[in-house]
């Protein structure tokens, strides 16, 4: 479709076409400036290896040799399986689910650091205000730690054979999401592109209904119309 052919189409329906433009553009400003924001805090966490007793030291300290060992992720071929088994318990939807009952937002991010080892873990927590987003972000991090505990506790595990968390990033503030703001202006340019050419069929239905009642009107004559009743009365006229 030639794009000067439809400027030039709305243009001559301009008179429906500029209020769906004006409502169009009225929207997006608000929703721009007054629609709902979003922020988001980050943390992250390194899982750090427990510091197993030496055989020297179970000989110097007999008790450490009653401690419960049996921690499975330690004995694992891949070393970050503990890493991952965390991560996927944050993304499970009973954890969305918990943090919704307690009436944050369900809008949240656990994922292996890509530039890390394999051992951190990094929490995004996203709300409507800065306060909320660090609560999300505070709620998952205090999941990871009993997440993290559980798991390892499977076979009845003693700490000192257990990974531990090492809180390495706190969310200072919260910042500001200005492409959650960015997507709605765009829902609402969308909408207005429907409106407006949805003013432009109004415009062109406006106008061949006007063309068609022109042609369905019969000619006027000096102010009289020539149709068939007209023509019959002169016709008397002439023959009287």
């Amino acid at each position: 479709m030639d794009p000067m052919s439809v400027l030039r189409t709305m243009w001559r329906h301009k008179r429906y076409v500029l209020p769906a433009v004006l409502i169009t553009v009225i929207a997006a400003a608000y929703v721009f400036q007054f629609g709902p924001r979003y922020y988001q805090s980050s943390m992250s966490y390194a899982l750090v290896n427990p510091i197993i007793p030496t055989d020297a030291q179970m000989e110097l300290n007999p008790s450490l040799k009653k401690l419960n060992s049996d921690n499975p992720y330690l004995r694992a071929s891949n070393p970050t399986l503990i890493t991952d088994v965390v991560v996927s318990r944050l993304n499970a939807g009973n954890t969305a689910d918990a943090i919704a009952a307690r009436g944050l937002s369900s809008d949240f991010k656990v994922e292996k650091d890509p530039g890390g080892n394999g051992f951190v873990i990094v929490i995004t927590g996203v709300g409507t205000s800065p306060s909320r987003s660090l609560d999300v972000t505070e709620a998952l991090s205090a999941m990871l730690l009993d997440d993290l505990r559980t798991v390892q506790k499977v076979n009845g595990a003693d700490d000192t054979y257990m990974y531990s968390a090492l809180l390495v990033a706190t969310p200072s503030r919260a910042t500001e999401q200005f492409s959650s703001r960015l997507r709605s202006v765009i829902s609402i340019l969308l909408a207005g592109l429907v409106l407006i050419f949805g003013a432009v069929s109004l415009g062109r239905w406006v106008e061949s209904s006007r063309i068609r009642r022109m042609d369905a009107s019969p000619p006027q004559v000096d102010g009289m119309s020539t149709g068939p009743a007209k023509k019959r009365g002169f016709r008397k006229q002439s023959e009287s």
